[in-house]
């Protein structure tokens, strides 16, 4: 069915499966799970579905719909109380692709050791090996021009660990940050060697990623153009847009709980559709806890305070937030190089526009693909790292039983020296949406740095009975302390011996943010840091997968606790943060997911 069905048409259909959310997973679940074509499955989607948006297709427009409305649910951080007071923006996608149509395409992978310890919190089959497995099943990896592989020393991608008949298209970029090179080099020359293969199960190092983009068309591959497109015609999958559930209705008296269907809205107007089988959440880190909780399920506390009668108490839903929290650095280089500045200059959008149409420049490709994924030794001395463990220890000696054995798990992957804690990248702009303003001609690199493995954990619950009110999203930054100073020290390492070590050093002209007075000493940094951070886009854990007495709210099954027939494919079920941007590690949990439903 053609996904403009009127949701008259949708809540009159008896489907198997009702997904709501469809983004990253949800449309994954829905491609895999309606290849039985005598399993109907139904999509509710709150966005819109338009393949023709160049700010989504073109991979070097990225970012250009963050904060759109039609594009953006444009949710916002309660005010946080370690960074100022302020209210933080939380991208996420709003049309189908979810947050895959939104992001900046990084597609890479954490370390074996992360995904193992997935299975040691509690959940068996849920490790390196399985995680592979489905990485590989939902990619193909495109192989890359010779010349770009000498020019740029890319390695050929290794088919143990890369997928080559996936639905999404994955390969190297077609044009790099000017000062790729130098970076690199530059990291090298810091200790921290190259990695030719950050997807192999050891990320630790300068890497070149993969990025979602199919550079035979130089598109943006995401989910919707991956998973959905080339089975929107099938009979038994219909997709309905422009429509918000609002709670999964329950059969009364019954325990586990059975769920009978969604209830959502359309055009201001209420409609349920039934289910014979599963109600499956795909509606991400930040509205999957907001769901549960607007149907009962959930801390009673809170479902109390709210008039929302209690079924499930399940005081998991909602907490355990986690996020990469950044922030960013500018200089001014050597006017040389040609970086995005002039971006709006006419001349130069017609030239890029002209390449394009030969998938050449910058408008191909996503304009980051160089990572630094850097281990606590190579930014930290012996005695930062030694106050870190005794803050560390501190917070787990003091968490709950669940906590305790995450952050047990944190100390010892940061006292292991192949382990990822922080992470820089280059971009080849004066870094927007800032207070500071770039001179006109000048040519500028700004360096984002970010920390892995927050201690801190922040919440994300109803604020009202309404489900059109936004939920409350507190990521509680810098509530540990040792988180800010980790952040600082990430900082430090790229403004005092990234920006100032030959190569790079050689294309800087001067720092312009931080400025001198927010550089003169660590105190005001950290008033920079609080004044400037903002979030990577990676929310992840508010439904972790785990058990029950740790905090859970669904089992190695995905299934919800005191459920019978609900389950929830998305970020939220990662019950500890990875060192690697998550939307790999998504579409790996959503195919896992599909097999277990099928085999259920």
């Amino acid at each position: 069915m053609n996904k403009t069905a009127s949701a008259e048409v949708f809540s009159s259909t008896h489907f198997d499966y009702v997904i709501v959310g469809g983004g990253t997973a949800g449309l994954v679940v829905a491609a895999r799970l309606s290849e039985d074509p005598s399993v109907v499955v139904g999509v509710i989607e709150a966005g819109d579905w338009d393949p023709n948006v160049d700010a989504i297709n073109v991979p070097g427009l990225h970012g250009r719909i963050i904060g759109n409305p039609k594009y953006d649910w444009g949710l916002k951080t309660v005010p946080q109380k370690h960074a100022n007071g302020r209210e933080i923006a939380q991208p996420r996608g709003k049309a189908l692709g979810g947050s895959s149509m939104l992001n900046f395409m990084g597609a890479n992978r954490a370390s074996a050791r992360e995904y193992d310890a997935i299975e040691a919190l509690g959940n068996p089959g849920w490790n390196w090996r399985e995680f592979l497995k489905y990485f590989k099943k939902s990619e193909t990896t495109l192989p890359f021009a010779p010349e770009l592989a000498q020019e740029h020393g890319l390695v050929a991608p290794d088919p143990l660990y890369h997928g080559d008949s996936g639905p999404l298209v994955k390969g190297y970029a077609t044009w790099f940050d000017p000062l790729r090179t130098s970076f690199l080099e530059t990291l090298e020359n810091l200790g921290l060697p190259r990695n030719p293969d950050p997807d192999s199960g050891r990320n630790m190092g300068a890497t070149t990623a993969f990025l979602t983009v199919d550079s035979r068309a130089a598109i943006r591959t995401y989910s919707a153009s991956a998973y959905y497109v080339p089975n929107a015609s099938r009979p038994n999958l219909r997709v309905l847009t422009n429509s918000q559930a609002t709670k999964i209705i329950f059969r009364a008296a019954t325990s586990p709980l059975e769920a009978t269907g969604v209830e959502f809205l359309n055009s201001g107007k209420v409609y349920n559709v039934t289910i014979r089988k599963e109600v499956i959440l795909a509606a991400g880190s930040l509205q999957t806890p907001q769901l549960l909780e607007l149907s009962g399920i959930g801390n009673k506390t809170i479902l109390n305070k709210y008039g929302v009668p209690p079924l499930v108490d399940l005081p998991g839903v909602g907490e355990n937030l986690q996020d990469h929290v950044k922030v960013f650095s500018i200089c001014e280089i050597d006017p040389k190089y040609e970086t995005l500045d002039d971006v709006m200059d006419p001349e130069v959008i017609a030239r890029q526009q002209e390449l394009y149409k030969s998938r050449l420049g910058y408008l191909s490709s996503a304009l980051v693909s160089s990572f630094a994924f850097i281990p606590a030794a190579s930014f930290l001395s012996e005695e930062l790292i030694a106050q870190w463990k005794e803050a560390a220890l501190a917070a787990a000696k003091e968490a709950p039983s669940g906590l305790r054995k995450q952050l047990e798990l944190q100390i010892q992957w940061f006292l292991d020296p192949e382990s990822v804690e922080a992470e820089l990248l280059l971009f080849p702009s004066f870094y927007r949406g800032t207070p500071y303003k770039p001179e006109p001609g000048a040519r500028y690199s700004s360096m984002v740095a970010s920390i892995m493995h927050s201690l801190s954990r922040g919440t994300v619950h109803i604020a009202s009975a309404d489900p059109t009110a936004p939920p409350a999203i507190d990521p509680k930054y810098f509530s540990n302390p040792a988180d800010l100073d980790l952040l600082l020290a990430v900082l430090k390492f790229g403004l005092e011996k990234v920006y100032k070590t030959r190569p790079l050093s050689d294309a800087v002209r001067k720092q312009v943010a931080p400025g001198p007075e927010e550089c003169s000493s660590d105190e005001a940094l950290k008033e920079y840091i609080r004044n400037n951070c903002s979030c990577v886009f990676h929310p992840i854990g508010t439904a972790a997968m785990l058990p029950r007495e740790d905090g859970g709210v669904v089992d190695p099954q995905l299934k919800v606790y005191g459920t019978w027939n609900v389950r929830v494919v998305d970020a939220s079920v990662i019950p500890v943060q990875l060192s690697a941007h998550t939307q790999a590690t998504v579409y790996a949990i959503a195919e896992k997911a599909a097999d277990i439903i099928k085999g259920a």
